[in-house]
């Protein structure tokens, strides 16, 4: 509905009396409030989407914390196998010295 039509609908005047003005006001008010209603039904919906979307999201960084201390303890057994290895190899260089001939 435009400012027109609204305007139109409920042509704005001197009243009367004051009973004739706030029975008309509580009609307008009534009519604002089943107009605002859907909007409001869509606020409310949305909203709870938008709740929902970030119980996943907290969900998925959770799983990839998750994953990221995995990765990390991974990297430290890496870590330790490669040190066994260096040591392995050290030790293997160091008892066969290379001959130069």
């Amino acid at each position: 509905m435009t400012r027109e039509e609204l305007f139109h609908a409920w042509n704005p005047r001197k009243l009367a009396n004051q009973a004739e003005f706030d029975k008309m006001m509580h009609d307008i008010n009534n009519e604002q409030t089943c107009v605002n209603h859907p909007l409001l039904d869509r606020d409310r919906e949305l909203s709870r989407q938008r709740e929902q979307i970030c119980t996943q999201i907290n969900a998925m960084k959770i799983q990839l914390n998750a994953i990221k201390m995995q990765r990390l303890e991974l990297e430290q057994q890496k870590k330790e196998i490669n040190r066994m290895y260096h040591e392995l190899k050290h030790q293997l260089i160091e008892w066969n010295p290379k001959v130069c001939e």
